[in-house]
């Protein structure tokens, strides 16, 4: 037991009015005198035993009222935590968990609903004075200036629901920049009132402060079925205009019953462009394939849905993408050893596929910035604005395609590789080498054949470049002879690829030419090319968003495609002379965001809600406590929200369990045992 007020105690020496009272008797006794006392001897001294215990009871009765009394006003209580500190300024951070699991049912109502009204039972047990600080799951500004009673609570009843998902240690490392700032004697509280899910639980992470007492409020909900769609991806890369389209949706189902025939439907510009209905067992996942056709250019805004319910957030994918026209491709030739006739025959007159050529002796440099996809064929010498050139539009998106000349300037092509953090050549073999394998696997060859087949007729090569062996770990191997040797790789460089073949197209290796390879592997080394698009975002990413196209004005406005709401913005240039977008102040919501250059909308942008949410995983109380354990946490305390009583609860635990009351109690019971011996003790 301790006091709050321990010097009050020096107060016992009251105790001793009474005692000096019984010492010193002040009662006066008149003397009778009667003619035979020898009965009255015997009556005295009986009653005088019986005066003497009275006597001792009501001095004790009265001892024991007045030090009661004295320990009431010492404020005795028994500590219910490790905490110390009294001091008369506190502090008190209230986390509140507004992620979208808690929107969850509880016993009592939705699980926000009931952190906001725990919250409001905080702050009500705190006296007047007490600061207050909110924090939630958006670590919003305005939630870093310190609060009334008042103003916390009119705060806590405009918190809504949130897609951001923030873990433990982030919220602890929050509260403790929030009231940093505070005075130094200042005894400083974290509430943290949340469902506890294991995705965004890392207590074992969090270092201890001193200096603040955390407690845990966890909430439980019921068990809620599940459907979601979880992620979206195409079949190839590039999307064209006439092109039919596959694209692939995984979706789980969270709950323990299975569901059958669910619609899932995908939109393009709110235009139905494929459904399906999908069957799929408990707790399973689910793959579902959309074929659809490409009919329009420019920006597609796609979105897939089903229907579900209770939670909803997740039955949407929103996802956009930009149709191109036609593709444009270069070749960059030697007029001396001429194989571009075989591209020109390919691409001539072909729909996705525009193709121009530039010699080597007169190339526009300031053009290539226009061609998606460029093929060096069989070129002699490279100028070294060339190469600076040919390494900016790799970096920048751009494809390269490299077909070595059979007489190579081994110095002239290792230089350019170099420039291109490729593999250097060694040496020229002039015997002949077959083709032997393909990976199937790759974007080029992955939906060309049937089947892959090992032995398969493949072309024999002419003449051939042996490139070194410190292979790039980025490299991959397309084809390779029956050496070993790569007859063919690629590997990335920024936002781009280059494409190096280990001999050159001419005649001596019309083999290859005319072989049922060659033209897939042109043919999609120019579909793959161009900037990459990224689809989808989730809203919680710190993804760069990159503008493709070059921009008037760095001065961006950003549109909500729902709300219509406007955003400006400005972007930032990056490596290879990219805009990247600053969003950083973007209040996003899952949607669609349109990218607007002066009058001109040049991009799109679309945000999805974070799935992490969806795993109904928690931490129950038990588990809370043994992580706490096992971090050391010695400042850090669960208590039971469902708690009927959570107001005394609470204030027990700041305060220890008070004791006063009891005191003043027993002094008012002592006191009425006095005036009962007093006045019925005969």
């Amino acid at each position: 037991m301790s006091f709050l007020y321990p010097l009050f105690l020096i107060a016992l020496i009251a105790v001793a009015i009474p005692v000096i009272i019984h010492l010193f008797n002040f009662k006066r006794y008149k003397t009778l005198y009667f003619s035979n006392v020898k009965l009255l001897k015997l009556i005295r001294q009986e009653s005088r035993k019986k005066s003497i215990l009275k006597q001792i009871l009501i001095l004790l009765a009265r001892i024991m009222a007045i030090a009661a009394l004295v320990f009431a006003f010492s404020q005795p209580y028994i500590p219910l935590s490790n905490r110390t500190s009294k001091a008369a300024k506190q502090i008190v951070a209230v986390y509140i968990d507004n992620t979208f699991s808690m929107k969850a049912e509880g016993e009592k109502g939705p699980l926000l609903e009931q952190s906001k009204l725990k919250a409001i039972e905080i702050a009500n047990s705190y006296r007047a004075g007490t600061q207050f600080f909110i924090i939630t799951s958006d670590f919003l500004p305005q939630h870093q200036f310190v609060l009334n009673k008042e103003q916390f609570i009119q705060e806590v009843a405009g918190i809504k629901e949130s897609p951001h998902s923030p873990k433990t240690s982030e919220i602890f490392r929050e509260a403790i920049r929030t009231i940093s700032t505070s005075a130094k004697k200042t005894e400083k509280t974290l509430y943290i009132l949340s469902d506890f899910q294991k995705s965004g639980v890392d207590i074992e992470t969090i270092k201890s402060d001193s200096a603040i007492y955390t407690y845990l409020l966890p909430f439980t909900s019921g068990k809620t079925n599940n459907l979601l769609i979880d992620s979206c991806w195409f079949e190839t890369p590039g999307r064209k205009i006439g092109q039919q389209e596959k694209l692939f949706v995984r979706i789980r189902n969270l709950s323990d019953q299975a569901y059958q025939k669910i619609p899932v439907r995908f939109t393009v510009n709110d235009s139905l462009k494929a459904i399906s209905n999908i069957n799929i067992a408990a707790q399973e996942k689910s793959v579902l394939e959309l074929d659809y056709t490409n009919n329009s250019e420019g920006i597609q805004l796609g979105k897939v849905e089903l229907d579900d319910y209770p939670i909803i957030y997740d039955n949407s994918y929103f996802l956009s993408y930009q149709v191109r026209g036609k593709l444009h491709a270069l070749g960059i030739t030697n007029t001396q050893n001429n194989g571009s006739d075989y591209l020109k025959s390919l691409f001539t007159d072909d729909e996705l596929i525009q193709y121009n050529e530039f010699p080597e002796n007169n190339i526009q440099i300031s053009q290539l910035k226009n061609y998606e996809c460029i093929f060096l064929i069989n070129n002699q010498k490279f100028s070294s604005g060339l190469k600076s050139e040919l390494a900016s539009f790799v970096e920048g998106g751009g494809s390269l395609v490299i077909f070595p000349n059979r007489s190579a300037n081994l110095e002239e092509y290792n230089t350019l590789l170099s420039s291109l953090k490729g593999n250097t050549i060694n040496s020229v073999d002039t015997s002949s080498m077959a083709i032997s394998e393909i990976n199937y696997t790759h974007e080029l060859y992955n939906d060309v054949f049937a089947k892959p087949e090992n032995e398969a007729d493949m072309p024999l090569i002419k003449g051939y470049l042996d490139f070194s062996d410190k292979m790039q770990k980025t490299e991959t191997t397309l084809l390779k002879f029956r050496n070993g040797r790569n007859a063919l790789s690629v590997h990335p460089l920024g936002t781009g690829k280059v494409y190096t073949f280990a001999f050159p197209l001419d005649q001596k290796n019309f083999n290859f030419i005319r072989h049922v390879i060659f033209v897939p592997t042109v043919y999609n080394m120019v579909l793959n090319s161009g900037e990459s698009q990224k689809y989808a975002y989730p809203i919680e990413s710190d993804d760069p968003v990159i503008l493709n196209p070059d921009i008037s004005q760095n001065r961006l406005k950003i549109i909500n495609s729902r709300t219509k709401e406007e955003f400006l913005t400005e972007a930032r240039t990056i490596g290879s002379g990219k805009k990247q977008l600053i969003l950083d102040d973007l209040s996003k919501e899952a949607g669609h965001y349109l990218i607007q250059d002066g009058d001109k909308v040049i991009q799109s942008v679309s945000y999805n809600y974070p799935r992490k949410e969806s795993i109904p995983e928690f931490y129950s109380e038990n588990d809370l406590t043994k992580l706490i354990e096992n971090s050391g946490l010695k400042q850090f305390q669960i208590i039971e929200s469902s708690d009927v009583n959570f107001s005394e609860t609470l204030h027990d635990l700041n305060n220890g369990k008070q004791l006063w009351k009891y005191f003043i109690l027993l002094a008012i019971f002592f006191l009425f045992c006095e005036m009962a011996v007093i006045r019925f003790w005969k």
